[in-house]
């Protein structure tokens, strides 16, 4: 079946133009969106949209070369809106575009969503994971086991050797499935929002509240993007290695060279991350903004219109909210995606 020519060619060109825009968004301020309506796993969210965006560009445009298109578009964005991105910002856009391109090859089909969500989202664990054991070493991995081991044997009187657990491999087994489980999710939402933005595009009828908050919305003071030791995690491991250095000092079981060994881990992450954001960061920025400067230039007009309509963007996330006040949990995420999808894709809010 030929699902692009559902649409008239035109109105599939807009609908494009707008997923380029929620897609560029997303990667430059979903963020904190997601962070004021206290959704944890931002990053999960992120890369999971990527997927529903890429594979409803493909399901939308007649030629996969749209996806680079609008990678390229999303990646301008980032750099104008989000100056200071982080290198591997850039490079997850990159993969995860060019996995959809190389799945896509065909178009559209049922597939095709589901393998670039897991595929893409098992990196982004994997990715994550290995950079941790690279700043940190085998020594965080190491230092869970033994306080888990600690914390078992103290309360409930056992033994995780006779058990055969390892503390380290069930967090990273859990955070692997939960990321596998993102994608999954975020494939098959994939292939069925097409058919209920079709479907809603015939009848889809102006709704005034939306459009209303859309022209009233005021853009918030811009937040300061947290330093990466003011996230969560970081304070929470930085807790974790100060507790495992005390109770090393009362208990003898957790064994005498835990302490050194905690600290020479935070010695060597220090040394790691400074060479890293302060020579070699530097260095690979400055020819990523090197080359997107460039690409600046021609692309500057629908740069800036994307950027000039962020408001609207957040204006529909705030009222699609609103709209699925009474769902609860993983059903209202569901139902908010939907919403936003269809609301900024069918109303003419606007300013192209």
């Amino acid at each position: 079946m030929d699902y692009s020519k559902k649409l008239n060619i035109d109105k599939n060109k807009k609908i494009v133009w707008r997923l380029t825009a929620l897609w560029a968004f997303s990667e430059a301020a979903l963020g904190g969106i997601l962070h004021a309506l206290k959704i944890p796993f931002t990053g999960l969210f992120i890369g999971g949209s990527a997927t529903i965006f890429i594979s409803l560009i493909a399901y939308f445009s007649e030629s996969r070369n749209e996806i680079i298109k609008a990678t390229l578009k999303v990646m301008l964005v980032k750099f104008v809106a989000s100056p200071y991105s982080p290198l591997n910002a850039y490079f997850s856009v990159v993969v995860q575009s060019m996995l959809g391109y190389i799945l896509f090859f065909k178009g559209f089909n049922k597939f095709s969503p589901i393998i670039l969500g897991v595929v893409s989202l098992l990196l982004s664990s994997v990715q994550k994971i290995f950079v941790l054991t690279v700043i940190f070493g085998v020594t965080l991995w190491k230092s869970i086991n033994i306080f888990f081991d600690f914390v078992i044997t103290k309360v409930f009187k056992l033994s995780t050797l006779s058990l055969g657990i390892e503390a380290s491999y069930i967090i990273i087994g859990a955070y692997i499935l939960l990321h596998l489980a993102g994608g999954l999710f975020a494939g098959i939402f994939a292939v069925k929002i097409p058919f209920k933005i079709e479907k809603e595009a015939g009848n889809h009828k102006q709704n005034k509240e939306i459009k209303l908050a859309v022209t009233n919305e005021l853009i918030g003071k811009k937040k300061k993007r947290k330093k990466w030791w003011f996230r969560p995690s970081s304070i929470l491991l930085f807790v974790f290695s100060i507790l495992m250095i005390f109770l090393s000092f009362y208990y003898e079981e957790l064994g005498s060279g835990i302490a050194r060994k905690i600290i020479v881990m935070w010695v060597r992450s220090g040394l790691i991350i400074i060479v890293w954001f302060y020579f070699i960061s530097p260095f690979l920025i400055k020819i990523v903004r090197r080359y997107l400067a460039k690409k600046q230039k021609s692309h500057s007009e629908e740069i800036n219109t994307i950027i000039n309509i962020f408001p609207n963007i957040r204006a529909v996330i705030r009222i699609s909210w609103e709209q699925c006040s009474n769902k609860k949990g993983f059903a209202k995420i569901v139902k908010l995606l939907e919403l936003v999808l269809v609301n900024f894709i069918l109303l003419d809010i606007d300013s192209e």
